[in-house]
């Protein structure tokens, strides 16, 4: 069975889990960053960031100072958490929306079964939005213009793990 829910302080090991998995699969192995620098932000940093935004996110304590407010969803298939996705009215002053999918990620054995989409359905729902995606994440691109989201020529070098990433909106 599929469930997305509003992502609880609970879920934060898992949701580091699947963060650093599909970080490894995404950008490590098929050599798109560095394994170093992803692995600089280790697995106890991820779990506190984690279980902070979980905690924001679920109305647990307000946004300190700092933090950005925003949504955590996750998704479990037969009770296990396999992906996660969070937005937020933007990290950019200029965005082009008022809404930013920051992050969705889904471990590599559950792509294609229909869970991401269960993600974008629950975070988005069919509202205007924007994100940012891999300058070469061919797959990622596709599931994003099956969603209606379309490059607008913006692109920016993320400076910590010096890759090019493409605007996507709609």
């Amino acid at each position: 069975m599929v469930l997305v829910r509003p992502a609880t302080v609970a879920d934060a090991p898992a949701i580091a889990s699947v963060h650093w998995r599909s970080h490894q699969t995404t950008y490590v192995e098929p050599g798109r960053v560095a394994r170093d620098l992803v692995e600089n932000w280790t697995m106890r940093d991820r779990v506190l960031a984690w279980t902070a935004n979980a905690a924001i996110s679920s109305g647990v304590y307000p946004p300190p100072d700092g933090f950005r407010p925003m949504r955590v969803w996750v998704v479990e298939v037969d009770g296990e958490v396999v992906g996660w996705a969070n937005t937020s009215d933007g990290r950019d002053p200029d965005g082009p929306r008022d809404l930013e999918l920051e992050g969705l990620y889904v471990l590599d054995e559950h792509h294609g079964t229909g869970v991401g989409q269960a993600l974008v359905d629950t975070a988005l729902g069919g509202r205007p939005a924007y994100l940012w995606v891999l300058d070469g994440n061919t797959r990622a691109q596709a599931f994003y213009r099956r969603n209606g989201f379309a490059p607008d020529g913006t692109e920016k070098v993320d400076d910590l793990w010096h890759v090019r990433e493409l605007r996507y909106v709609r």
